[in-house]
């Protein structure tokens, strides 16, 4: 639990609004006309493409694309071992399921090996993913390095969830999707399908998320040290599809000292509502796995092995209380952390609900402690 005074947690709670102006923007419907370019300028010098695929079965149990183009400059989300030629011309891509793994994770030369249109409405990391099109139609296409295709096709809802509008330095947003799709197994050889040959049909709902924004790299060239990147110190975002037509997003986001940046429960539907809750939203980490994760740059994480959630609307009711066991080993390479899915259960608005859930998880902070 967060140990913070009084004085503190009315800071806590008036600060991120004043600078963060998203909170103008939640519960009005997206802008179609709206664009997703790459990188280019200082006030543009990365951006973020995403989709996700929380609960896609027993065997691949989720589906994301995380990619980065450009490197932040930000102590949860940047590789350094990783940069290719410069921090500017490296683009950063995890896509993988619970079947594929942790060998999904790799970082492209943006000039040499990847390719953006003006708009964003086609991009190309490699030979590894494509994503094409515009509001409300997107279409991805993954390749994973074991022969498996996994293609979506998205049909965007009005329903747009914002994260950040920081205007002139920071904006993400994440749109709810429907998806329609297959995925395709390997190939043994030529003509010979793979045991599990079949092509499998799938569709539920997703999110597609962009950000851009100003980074440490908007002016350095060269990697600076981590005394010098924007000091935010853990990071966790998770998915639910509560059914067909609901989905919930959360979202914390701590600085230093335990400083909350962002805290929150965001609820949409297929018919464009989309609703926010800020006021009572807490995670606690119940349990973490017996051993910690040590990442490439030599950071030991301690990652949960059970959470909850537990959220009030703005009566002050209980809105939504769920219990979240991981079952599925952490992949790393979301910036500097790691994704998995977990099994949970519990309820909303007093209805009992169950299923799977995606997480991404980073904790950089000197000890991990409950949340």
């Amino acid at each position: 639990m967060d140990k913070t005074s009084p004085i503190l947690e009315r800071l806590e709670a008036f600060l991120p609004t004043l600078i963060n102006r998203a909170h103008q923007l939640n519960g009005s419907p997206f802008p179609a006309k709206t664009k997703t370019p790459p990188p280019a300028g200082r006030q543009r010098s990365w951006v973020h493409y995403g989709v996700m695929v929380p609960d896609l079965g027993d065997e691949q149990r989720f589906f994301n694309v995380l990619s980065i183009v450009g490197t932040p400059g930000a102590t949860v989300f940047d590789n350094d071992y990783l940069i290719k030629t410069q921090p500017r011309d490296t683009a950063y891509l995890l896509s993988t399921t619970a079947k594929q793994g942790a060998d999904e994770f790799r970082s492209y030369s943006i000039q040499n090996e990847c390719l953006f249109n003006e708009a964003g409405s086609h991009v190309e990391f490699g030979n590894a993913l494509q994503i094409s099109g515009q509001y409300p139609r997107f279409r991805v296409l993954r390749k994973f390095s074991d022969g498996t295709e996994i293609e979506l096709h998205l049909e965007a809802t009005s329903a747009v969830s914002y994260f950040a509008h920081i205007p002139g330095l920071y904006l993400h947003w994440s749109l709810l999707c429907r998806y329609h799709g297959e995925i395709r197994p390997a190939k043994t050889g030529i003509g010979l399908a793979a045991e599990n040959s079949e092509v499998r049909a799938i569709r539920g709902l997703c999110t597609f998320e962009y950000a851009k924004g100003v980074g440490v790299y908007s002016l350095a060239s060269q990697p600076v040290p981590p005394s010098k990147k924007i000091p935010i110190q853990f990071f966790t975002y998770q998915i639910i599809n509560l059914d067909e037509e609901t989905q919930l997003l959360f979202t914390r986001l701590l600085g230093p000292r335990d400083f909350v940046i962002q805290q929150a429960l965001y609820v949409r539907k297929v018919d464009g509502t989309s609703v926010v809750h800020t006021k009572a939203v807490r995670m606690d980490v119940v349990e973490y796995l017996e051993h910690s994760h040590t990442t490439p740059d030599g950071h030991v994480m301690a990652l949960p092995q059970r959470l909850t959630w537990q959220v009030k609307d703005a009566s002050g009711n209980r809105l939504l209380e769920l219990d979240c066991t991981v079952d599925t080993p952490y992949t790393y390479g979301l910036g500097a952390g790691f994704v998995t899915s977990y099994q949970f259960s519990g309820s909303f608005k007093e209805r009992s609900v169950r299923g799977r859930g995606y997480m991404e998880y980073i904790d950089r902070r000197a000890h991990s402690e409950n949340g």
